[in-house]
């Protein structure tokens, strides 16, 4: 795996350590054991979901609960429930979402 992937994954691992609820990233195949590795190093949780062929997603989430939550994100939101979940599930602020929900005019 390349130095800017490493990097990326270790940052997301602290993110994840220092509180966001979870981080993903879109990933080669090859390099998922390697990456899982690290989020194991971090004490953190690794989930994969197939991307496209040779790809994967990879999560990084702290919770164990935090695992039925990606499950069920909505892979394209539509209404402001969804971008709301799904601003919360990264970390955003209540604040910050109403920003992104009234500047796209979702309401």
């Amino acid at each position: 795996m390349n130095d800017l992937n490493k990097g990326k994954i270790v940052s997301y691992c602290e993110f994840v350590s220092r509180g966001k609820p979870t981080a993903m990233m879109p990933l080669q195949d090859r390099y998922i054991e390697e990456a899982e590795s690290i989020i194991n190093k971090n004490n953190l949780f690794a989930y994969i979901e197939d991307l496209s062929e040779g790809w994967k997603t990879i999560w990084i989430y702290k919770e164990k609960y935090m695992l039925e939550i990606i499950k069920n994100l909505p892979e394209q939101p539509k209404t402001v429930f969804d971008h709301w979940i799904l601003g919360k599930a990264f970390g955003y602020s209540d604040e910050s979402i109403k920003k992104f929900i009234g500047i796209n005019q979702l309401l």
